[in-house]
């Protein structure tokens, strides 16, 4: 009997061993060597042509050299973005990271729709001095960081090469002769119409929409307007800065160097039917796959008390989620800043990347016509952060428009536009 005892005490000892031997590793382990599962993110953008294929090469290269974080990227139709993006955040359904413009950071903020991330960035290794600093205070809103900014996107000078040559305004290293200041720009102007072949516009932009618009602040920034109050409230740009900036570009198109009704700048500078034109960077991608236009890119040139020039951003940020996963927030991070870190091929489009040592980078570098405009990174200037900007641009838009069509002085626009920016910033 004791035998039997024995053996059967030995029986469940050595199954007890071996069923320790074999048992599953306890959840969030490695044992046995398995890897743990890499954080899935799903990753909205606004991209779309060049850029979209820029943004998706880079999403790829990060997934192949990361295995702890996978990026599935979405691109919506960049006129339907934000409306699909608050909606998802309404609904608890928003993606992990998503793209927003600088320009939309407050609207954001005042709706309590993105995060801010000043401890999941520490977490993430983020360091905001890599950061140029004038693009990254388009990100902080209130004095906090809600957004990592992956670039500048902003207007710059374009000139047909072959018209300027031909009108003596080519030096010999290949750029723009342009006399100093308001009244040498428009001497400038005057010039490329006396010389330049029938048909040629000096100044090819667009004259209705975003386009006047950016260039008004641009001006107006080269001699410290301010479009708003402190507290934001009240219009703050009827004043003699304001009238100087809008009467030179009333100027331009009164004296037929910049055409009324100008539907596409664009289209009209790449038939090179224009000799000057005010864009985006953005434009200098689609530019260069027009093999038969020789063009050269430069900053805007400084007409007035220095230098500046319009821009917005585009920023990542992290949109509120119902339930959140610091795992999954910080992946994000990671992301955005790698992105930002290996910006160089997302410079192919024309955009200005963040980080200094991107534009240091060879690859930066053998890019051409991108070092011609990146001091603009230092300048660039954004308009101010309030939940109702794009509504005070919309306004803004619709009496330039008028103006521009010459129905309407400077001093007229203004003021209609002051007026009914105050009204809506006193609802």
């Amino acid at each position: 009997m004791k035998k039997l005892s024995a053996l059967v005490l030995s029986t469940v000892l050595l199954t007890g061993v071996m069923a320790g031997c074999g048992k599953e590793p306890a959840a969030g382990s490695n044992e046995g060597g398995s890897k743990p599962a890499a954080v899935q993110l799903k990753y909205w953008a606004p991209f779309s042509g060049g850029d979209g294929d820029f943004m998706k090469e880079l999403v790829t290269k990060f997934n192949g050299s990361h295995s702890d974080i996978q990026v599935e990227i979405l691109n919506l139709k960049a006129e339907e973005y934000y409306t699909k993006l608050q909606t998802s955040i309404a609904s608890n359904q928003a993606p992990d990271i998503a793209i927003a413009h600088a320009s939309k950071l407050a609207e954001l903020t005042s709706a309590k729709m993105i995060q801010e991330l000043s401890g999941t960035a520490q977490k993430a290794g983020i360091d905001w001095n890599t950061y140029s600093k004038n693009i990254l205070s388009s990100t902080i809103v209130d004095g906090k960081n809600y957004a990592v900014p992956l670039d500048t996107h902003a207007l710059i000078l374009f000139a047909n090469e072959s018209i300027m040559k031909d009108a003596g305004l080519v030096d010999a290293n290949g750029k723009v002769k342009l006399e100093a200041g308001k009244d040498g720009f428009m001497k400038t102007l005057q010039a490329i119409k006396s010389k330049a072949p029938a048909g040629v516009f000096p100044v090819a932009a667009t004259s209705s929409g975003d386009s006047p618009l950016r260039i008004w602040w641009t001006l107006y920034s080269q001699m410290n307007g301010k479009l708003l109050s402190d507290d934001g409230k009240k219009a703050a740009f009827n004043n003699d800065k304001g009238k100087q900036a809008l009467a030179l570009m009333n100027q331009m198109v009164t004296e037929d160097l910049w055409p009324k009704n100008t539907k596409n700048g664009g289209e009209i500078f790449t038939a090179a039917k224009g000799a000057l034109m005010f864009n985006g960077a953005w434009m200098t991608g689609s530019l260069e796959q027009n093999q038969n236009l020789k063009f050269i890119a430069t900053p805007i040139p400084q007409l007035f008390e220095k230098k500046a020039t319009w821009g917005d951003s585009h920023t990542f940020v992290l949109p509120v989620q119902k339930t959140a996963d610091e795992a999954k927030q910080t992946a994000a991070l990671k992301f955005a800043d790698w992105v930002a870190s290996n910006a160089a091929s997302w410079a192919k489009a024309g955009h200005v990347p963040s980080k200094p040592s991107v534009l240091q980078s060879n690859e930066f570098k053998a890019l051409k016509y991108r070092s011609d405009y990146v001091e603009i990174a230092d300048y660039v200037s954004y308009m101010p952060n309030s939940p109702k900007i794009t509504a005070v641009q919309d306004i803004f838009k619709k009496h330039l428009n008028v103006m521009m069509n010459g129905q309407a002085t400077p001093e007229q626009t203004l003021e209609r536009a002051e007026k009914e920016i105050n009204e809506l910033l006193a609802k």
